[in-house]
């Protein structure tokens, strides 16, 4: 009779501490996803942010998807000091942005539109849906836009590598050089871009 009733309180114990830790991880995991990531510094236009529109000031965090519609800008400073120009057309979401500790680290998905990047550390990358994009050198000055089935991405200062996601091909492209990746095929070999082709992207993002 008392070894039932003991084995009955100890049952109902360990159920509230499992509870209790199920609980836990999920607080954990909530506070974990709304980290900060950036903070908007220019926004033209109706940019959404998780259906809510953006003011000069607002805070984005990690997991949040924004979108920037036709005539609008949108201009984040990060956490760790970077920029992030996004152009009008554009949806990407904030995979992950960490400026300290194990998870330190930034991943943007950029399902449409141009970014133009000036990241400050690594690791930094932006994924589409056929290649990813990685900084190479610590602080880099780069723009990277995404089309259906096909993606660019041209460098003003520093390195990034792209690799497609099909191949696993990779390239590594200088300052003043760019290149473009179809989907299913690897990169094209990198060329020197003109003036004129980073001036065309530099107006829509700056």
């Amino acid at each position: 009779m008392i070894g039932s009733k003991l084995v009955g309180t100890l049952s109902a114990i360990f159920g509230l501490i499992l509870w209790a830790g199920i609980f836990g991880l999920m607080l954990w995991a909530g506070t974990a996803a709304a980290a900060p990531a950036g903070t908007v510094i220019r926004v033209t236009g109706s940019c959404i942010d998780q259906g809510r529109v953006l003011n000069r000031g607002d805070m984005v965090q990690i997991g949040d998807s924004l979108e920037v519609p036709a005539g609008g800008n949108l201009q984040l400073r990060m956490i760790d000091g970077g920029v992030i120009s996004v152009a009008e057309g554009t949806r990407m979401n904030v995979a992950n942005y960490r400026d300290a500790g194990s998870g330190r680290g930034a991943k943007l998905v950029l399902a449409q539109g141009l970014l133009r990047v000036r990241s400050v550390a690594r690791p930094f990358e932006v994924s589409t849906a056929v290649g990813t994009a990685a900084a190479g050198s610590d602080s880099a000055d780069w723009f990277i836009k995404a089309e259906a089935g096909s993606a660019q991405v041209g460098v003003l200062a520093g390195r990034v590598d792209f690799t497609s996601n099909t191949t696993g091909e990779s390239v590594t492209i200088p300052a003043h050089w760019g290149t473009r990746l179809e989907a299913g095929l690897g990169p094209m070999p990198p060329r020197v871009w003109s003036q004129m082709e980073f001036n065309a992207v530099m107006r829509i993002a700056q």
